[in-house]
């Protein structure tokens, strides 16, 4: 396998096992654990939407939810990195092996999603509409703030 090709498959591997920790935190907020990260989020989701104690509940479900799968993601991260450093040492890449290593760590959000999706769900619902639409309006407000950070343009 060409270098270039194994530089991809490691690309692929590293984005496979940090993409729930990208997309739960914001930037400058990359050395907080998370449970920082959620308490962060809490409070600024709590104070912005002036929540009730009842949608504050049901955000602290759904907040610890993503606390317990970011901290079984990062579990044998370093094992895993190094295991990748061992095979691109090798003359053939294991494809077998790093296929498993990505597979383990996606294995874990699709394992979650069904309970996290049902949080995410109570929560929304026990919005109000002006809740939801200052949600939506920062929702948008982010994503294009990502789009233009890193050159995704308008997006056609």
């Amino acid at each position: 396998m060409k270098k270039s090709s194994k530089i991809i498959a490691v690309v692929l591997l590293a984005a496979a096992s940090t993409t729930a920790v990208y997309a739960f935190g914001g930037r400058g907020h990359m050395n907080m654990s998370p449970a920082e990260k959620a308490d962060y989020m809490t409070e600024k989701v709590t104070r912005k939407l002036n929540l009730d104690s009842q949608q504050q509940q049901n955000l602290s479900e759904l907040a610890n939810q993503f606390v317990e799968i970011m901290t079984e993601a990062r579990a044998g991260k370093q094992a895993h990195m190094e295991e990748v450093q061992k095979m691109l040492s090798e003359p053939s890449l294991d494809q077998t092996r790093l296929l498993q290593l990505v597979q383990e760590k996606t294995q874990l959000v699709n394992d979650r999603a069904p309970a996290v999706i049902a949080s995410l769900g109570n929560f929304l619902d026990s919005l109000n509409v002006e809740q939801k639409q200052e949600l939506q309006s920062f929702v948008k407000h982010k994503h294009e703030h990502h789009r233009k950070d890193h050159g995704h343009g308008d997006g056609n």
